[in-house]
């Protein structure tokens, strides 16, 4: 016969607990020789000992026995086992039918009646070793799943809409934290729920009792901790007596929003000063310009300031006066702008949202500023003069887009150093300002016929395998004459204009030529491709993306759509509609610049993504600021969560990558794995590459 065994490296070890020697003596020489290891006991007693020593994998314990006989036995090795389920078989006479039914009450698994049948014995101790295993295995599933009901603050419920009863799992209010267990139908559980939250709540409900369709409910309920957050799930049974009944599950999502609602006053937020960052300046200027242009009056102004020479006050009063200073003047712009926007959106830069009715009132607001900044800070019991250059541009003289806004503001501010000035608004230099970009649109028009736009490619390392493993394409343009032109110059023109679609075209083949090339060369790197505005909302990008891939014969899992939050949240259903569509075909999709845009948990959930781009905004203070730690790790532990991959974007420096690995980013981007570079130099790079801080090559 075949040895039985729990493993190849451990076999069975069986416990023969019997009075007669000559009894012990058969087991061990015939199951002994089919690979078990034998343990041998005189008596319960013994028996007992034994087992709490050694832990065998199977007890064949006789009855009748001196000192201890084996019903007391097997009750305290029962109570020692502690549901592990190891099997007990009993030894018993043919006719004892009552020392058999004993043996179960004392937690006996099986019996074999004596004369032993060797050949019986020998399958009976099989079957109750794979049965003592399932035991096991079944045990530990069931600590698991109440292990992770714990930690998710999950319960289960089932609902008869024939009865209208509900039914809850143990420990349901525990879990929740909700007096859920006493809700005996629906009537109850509408009741229990916050008013606000109670009609949609009986709606779904109706639904659900007319047909086949899923219950998905987050609602508010009162409780004696405050207000809790739940989600309920269900969908109908679908066969036996299950058909015609809702089962779900019902989870505490309390902390989970607190923790969500806490990430995004964060990401929107200076930490120091409590103003708004740029990330919400943005946002508060596109609502505003929405606003304008629907009610068709008023005027919105856009004022950038510079703190002059504030790092020479922070490196003579110290950095903490100079933190406190920054707080003061913070406030004070807060005070200043009263029904606008401040934020901090640099060290000692900070920029102001105003709104008015007319030029005239603007120019007001911008004086009341000026003056305002001039006034002194008291720290220390001293007065702390700041001096500071602002720059100005408006809505709808100078921009109408809020990126463009805040781009000329910069600029104006410039202008205002450079010339000594305090304020400077944008039309000052019109004439300089507009007349390049004029001439730049012209020769862009030309540049694709020219064929002098490349591609050059930023490297992505893998941080478990420390390998690169992809890369993002990116767009140059070598003008004839003045060189290489910078994306930020450029990039801008393209997407006002309508050049961007044909350009973003010309993008997507050869980037997919090059992916074929480096596939033809050995070399299988995931191969990014950003998608604009303009391209995502084109009918045709579709077939166009698909006759790129198949026209250059790449492998669909080497290309990476990739679409910024705020581009994706502009219409939410057509974009997963159509991420959907690529992903199906076995296309990687990135969501870019993740935590800078709009979108919400909701949402994240629902589209088809494999990756995160994590922006550099928070990576870049990452070692310092423990709000962009928590934001990253936020980001990172639900995309743990939901299998998707996380990119930290922007990583320069080797403490920034020990942070965002410990905080469990899966790749980088960054300075510090490579610049931006041509094909041949990419080459070079991965076939040399060792990743930063390490002496030898990968194996």
């Amino acid at each position: 016969m075949t040895a039985p065994s729990q493993s190849t490296a451990s076999p069975a070890t069986l416990l023969i607990v019997d009075d007669q020697q000559s009894t012990r003596s058969l087991v061990k020489g015939l199951l002994g020789k089919e690979g078990y290891t034998i343990l041998q006991a005189a008596h319960g007693a013994e028996g007992v000992a034994l087992f709490e020593s050694a832990r065998p994998d199977v007890v064949l314990m006789d009855v009748m026995m001196p000192i201890m006989d084996g019903f007391e036995a097997c009750r305290r090795i029962r109570t020692l086992d502690r549901n592990e389920g190891t099997p007990v078989i009993m030894l018993t006479g043919a006719d004892d039918l009552e020392a058999v039914r004993e043996a179960f009450d004392a937690g006996a698994t099986d019996f074999v009646t004596k004369p032993i049948n060797w050949p019986l014995l020998s399958q009976r101790i099989r079957y109750a070793l794979r049965g003592g295993q399932l035991m096991r295995e079944v045990r530990l599933n069931r600590v698991r799943q109440a292990s992770a009901q714990r930690i998710a603050l999950l319960a289960f419920w089932g609902w008869d809409p024939r009865t209208d009863e509900f039914e809850w799992s143990e420990g349901v209010d525990e879990q929740t934290a909700c007096p859920i267990q006493q809700i005996t139908n629906v009537d109850s559980l509408i009741d229990a729920l916050v008013a606000d939250d109670r009609e949609r709540a009986r709606r779904a409900f109706q639904i659900a009792a007319t047909g086949d369709l899923r219950i998905d409910l987050e609602v508010r309920m009162p409780s004696a901790q405050g207000e809790r957050v739940v989600r309920l799930i269900g969908e109908p049974g679908t066969e036996g007596r299950d058909l015609g009944k809702v089962f779900g599950a019902i989870q505490n999502l309390t902390d989970t929003r607190r923790t969500e609602a806490l990430v995004d006053y964060l990401a929107l937020h200076d930490e120091l000063t409590g103003l708004g960052n740029r990330r919400l300046l943005t946002q508060a200027i596109v609502r505003s310009l929405e606003q304008l242009r629907g009610t068709g009056s008023g005027v919105l102004r856009v004022a950038w300031i510079d703190l002059t020479r504030f790092h020479r006050l922070n490196d003579a009063l110290g950095q903490t006066v100079g933190d406190t200073l920054l707080v003061q003047l913070g406030q004070r712009l807060k005070s200043l702008v009263a029904g606008g926007l401040a934020a901090r959106v640099g060290g000692d830069e900070f920029a102001v949202l105003l709104q008015a009715e007319d030029p005239d009132q603007a120019t007001y607001h911008l004086e009341q500023l000026a003056e305002g900044l001039d006034q002194p800070i008291r720290i220390l019991a001293e007065e702390v003069f700041l001096t500071s250059t602002i720059g100005v541009a408006r809505y709808p003289e100078d921009a109408a887009d809020a990126e463009r806004l805040l781009a000329l503001a910069q600029e104006a501010q410039r202008q205002a150093r450079g010339l000594g000035r305090r304020m400077v608004h944008c039309g000052e230099f019109a004439g300089q300002a507009h007349r390049p970009a004029l001439e730049l649109e012209t020769s862009l028009r030309h540049a694709l016929d020219r064929d002098e736009f490349h591609l050059v490619f930023q490297p992505q390392m893998d941080l478990r395998s420390g390998r690169i493993v992809g890369v993002e394409s990116l767009l140059r343009w070598n003008h004839p004459e003045r060189g290489l032109i910078s994306p930020v110059e450029f990039i801008p023109v393209l997407e006002e204009s309508d050049l961007i679609v044909a350009v973003g075209e010309w993008v997507i083949q050869e980037a997919c030529r090059q992916a074929r090339r480096w596939e033809d060369a050995g070399l299988s790197l995931r191969v990014g491709i950003n998608l604009s505005a303009r391209q995502f909302h084109d009918p045709q990008l579709y077939m166009k993306v698909v006759s790129a891939v198949r026209e250059q014969q790449v492998t669909p899992r080497n290309v990476e759509l990739e679409i910024t939050e705020s581009l994706a949240m502009q219409d939410p259903t057509r974009a997963i509609e159509l991420l959907s569509q690529f992903r199906d075909l076995g296309y990687k999709i990135a969501i870019d610049d993740f935590g800078i845009g709009y979108s919400s948990l909701e949402y994240l959930l629902r589209f088809p993504l494999d990756t995160i781009k994590i922006d550099r905004a928070f990576v870049m203070n990452i070692i310092e600021s423990r709000a962009d730690r928590a934001i990253v790790r936020a980001i990172t532990a639900i995309a743990q969560t939901l299998g998707i991959t996380t990119i930290a974007e922007g990583i320069e420096t080797l403490r920034q990558c020990d942070f965002v690995e410990a905080l469990g980013v899966t790749e980088i981007q960054g300075y510090l794995i490579g610049k931006p570079l041509l094909p041949d130099e990419l080459e070079k790079l991965v076939k040399g590459f060792l990743r930063p801080g390490s002496r030898t090559p990968d194996p």
